[in-house]
C-alpha cells in the first residue's frame, strides 16, 4: 500500500512538472542573436540576414536586421514602427507609424501567444516528436497572427526556451521564414525605453 502511494504521489509530481514546463515554456523576456532566412514562393529565392531580437511579454518587441540592411521594428503595445535606414550616409531614412492594433508585427503576435505553453488549447494544436515542436494556429488566431504553422527546433530533447535552436514560421501563402537563434539570454531586465523609437535625423515620415 505504502508502495503504490509513494508511485501515485511521484506519477502526480511528474505529471505536474511537465504540465508546468509546457505552460511556462515561454519566458517573460528574453533576448538573443539571430539568423534569418526568408523564402519566396514566387521566385524560390532565399534571402538572409542577422540581427538582435528584445522581446517582454505582453506586446513588447525590438526587432533589428544590420545585414544586408538596417532595419528596426519596434512595438510596444500601443505603437509600433518599421524604420529603415539609408542605404548611403546622408540620405534619408524611412519610418512608418502605425498603432500596435494595425501592425504590431507577426513575430509580436507569435511570441505572445506562445504564453499558451506547448499543449493543445483555443489558439493552436501541438505535436511533438523528439527534438521538434510543430504548431498549428486554428481558424480566427491564423488570421489574427498572420501564421498557419510553426516549427520549433532544439539543441537537445529537454524541451525548454534556453534551448531553442530555430524558429521557422510558415505563412497561409507558403512563405517561410526561419531564424536561429544565438546567445540566449532569459528574463533580462529592459528599459522598456528600447520599445519606443525616436526617428534620428533625416529621416521621411511614410
Amino acid at each position: 500500500m505504502k508502495n503504490t502511494i509513494l508511485t501515485l504521489t511521484t506519477l502526480v509530481s511528474l505529471c505536474f512538472s511537465s504540465f508546468a514546463l509546457c505552460t511556462e515554456f515561454m519566458p517573460k523576456s528574453f533576448s538573443a542573436e539571430f539568423e534569418q532566412e526568408y523564402i519566396s514562393t514566387l521566385k524560390g529565392k532565399v534571402k538572409k540576414g542577422n540581427g538582435s531580437l528584445d522581446y517582454q511579454y505582453p506586446g513588447n518587441i525590438r526587432f533589428k536586421t544590420t545585414l544586408p540592411s538596417e532595419i528596426l521594428f519596434i512595438s510596444n503595445g500601443a505603437k509600433s514602427w518599421y524604420y529603415r535606414a539609408p542605404f548611403i550616409e546622408g540620405e534619408e531614412g524611412e519610418v512608418t507609424e502605425t498603432s500596435t492594433k494595425d501592425g504590431s508585427g507577426i513575430f509580436t503576435k507569435f511570441f505572445d501567444s506562445l504564453k499558451n505553453g506547448l499543449e493543445n488549447n483555443s489558439l493552436y494544436s501541438v505535436a511533438k516528436k523528439d527534438k521538434e515542436i510543430k504548431i498549428n494556429f486554428l481558424g480566427d488566431s491564423s488570421k489574427d497572427t498572420g501564421i498557419s504553422e510553426a516549427i520549433l527546433k532544439f539543441h537537445q530533447a529537454q524541451i525548454n526556451f534556453s534551448n531553442l535552436q530555430t524558429i521557422e514560421l510558415v505563412f497561409p501563402d507558403k512563405k517561410r521564414s526561419t531564424i536561429k537563434l544565438k546567445n540566449i539570454k532569459i528574463n533580462p531586465s529592459f528599459d522598456l525605453k528600447i520599445f519606443q523609437f525616436t526617428a534620428p535625423p533625416r529621416t521621411k515620415k511614410v
